[in-house]
């Protein structure tokens, strides 16, 4: 019986001539046993039967014209290669009674042509994307060269490690280099960005009203004249609350309802969106003050439930205008889980709760169930306590304010 199997096989680093390589392995234990000797053995005669060519690797790595990530990579590789083998046949042969045999094989050579498939399929795609962020930054576009341009380094990853897997069969030359350079092009979209300024075209509100602060307009100008489709964000306590995309005359329109209202002066500033090495200066942002006389809602939380979702409802009502506090009012919250579901995502799994929460306190009386989805049960959680409804939750609890 032959089956493809994907292993993982920790390799020394080197070189060698691209061939089918075989191991047979005979067990009195079991198949399962003799498959996972010939598999071990086959890992030994991979070793065996290439030639290490450490100081020649390294160098051809360390010399090429592409990113930071291959001048790492040119340090580490000669101490060990993480290489996925996908493709390893395995041959059963029937032989006397409790005796079990495998003769495990892999084809080098096919393995070496997959690998740079892939590296091919990454450069042609890289190089798309290349000729999209230019385009974009003579349109003056910039948005769109922001998200391409994101899109780069996990192809660049992507081709670097079926470059380390590579160097388990051949050598390596400049012309394996990943073929874009990063940096370069990075400096070419920083430079663009450089010239972006936001200001706003009316009087700034500074004063809430019925929990809503706004309406705000802001141009977006950039060194070809006001521009289309930017992202301008609204940050308060370093959470985005809000974000606008410029028309087609460069503004940018806000409304305000997620702030804080407490009693007093707060700040909010609006940004341009920027990539994660854009630096952020004085002319790309603009801060607004404003006051609150709404009145002071806080609240002495017992909370029963699951620890990541008691912070998510301290987190919740804080958005909303509710402050915890040790002389608020008690206010108690029970959170309990209906249903848990996992999914198999591929790499990573998925978690889907209901949940149900109830809020009780002096002349509160508030029910509500929820459904939220994420990476972990502890996310799932969290994400369905941010789906309490934001418009019924102050009434709910109105009884707090004072």
């Amino acid at each position: 019986m032959i089956r493809a199997l994907g292993i993982f096989l920790l390799c020394a680093f080197a070189f060698g001539e691209a061939r089918m390589v075989t191991y047979t392995a005979t067990s009195t234990v079991s198949q399962k046993d003799a498959d996972e000797q010939a598999m071990a053995g086959l890992a030994t005669q991979i070793r065996a039967h290439v030639s290490a060519a450490h100081s020649t690797q390294k160098s051809e790595v360390k010399n090429s014209k592409s990113s930071k990530l291959n001048g790492q990579y040119s340090e580490s590789i000669h101490v060990q290669t993480e290489l996925s083998l996908d493709g390893i046949e395995l041959e059963h042969q029937q032989l006397a009674k409790e005796k079990w045999q495998t003769t495990a094989s892999f084809n080098t050579d096919k393995a070496a042509s997959l690998l740079r498939k892939k590296m091919r399929e990454a450069n042609a795609k890289a190089h798309t994307l290349d000729s999209l962020i230019h385009a974009a930054l003579a349109r003056h576009q910039y948005d769109i060269a922001i998200d391409a341009f994101g899109e780069m380094a996990p192809l660049q990853l992507l081709h670097q490690r079926a470059v380390a897997d590579l160097a388990i069969f051949e050598p390596l030359t400049k012309a394996d280099d990943f073929s874009m350079d990063l940096f370069a092009l990075q400096a070419q979209i920083s430079e663009a960005l450089a010239h972006l300024k936001i200001s706003p075209v009316d009087s700034v509100p500074s004063h809430v009203q019925n929990n809503t602060l706004g309406p705000f307009t802001f141009r977006v100008q950039g060194e070809g004249g006001t521009l289309n489709s930017m992202t301008v964000l609204a940050e308060q306590g370093k959470k985005i609350i809000a974000e606008a995309k410029t028309d087609s005359n460069g503004l940018a329109h806000f409304i305000l309802r997620n702030i804080n209202t407490f009693q007093g002066s707060h700040e909010v500033i609006f940004r341009i969106r920027l990539p994660h090495f854009g630096k952020r200066k004085s002319q790309t942002e603009y801060k607004v003050t404003y006051t609150s006389d709404e009145p002071s809602c806080s609240y002495s939380l017992d909370c029963m439930g699951d620890g990541a979702a008691c912070i998510a409802i301290e987190n919740f009502l804080s958005r909303v205008g509710f402050e915890e506090s040790k002389k608020g009012k008690k206010l108690l919250v029970k959170i309990k889980t209906l249903d848990t579901q996992v999914f198999d995502g591929g790499p990573k799994k998925i978690y889907t709760v209901q949940l149900s929460v109830s809020i009780r306190g002096e002349g509160i009386h508030f029910d509500q169930q929820l459904k939220g989805s994420g990476s972990s049960e502890h996310s799932a959680k969290s994400n369905a306590i941010y789906k309490i409804s934001s418009q019924k939750i102050p009434q709910a609890l109105k009884p707090l304010c004072k």
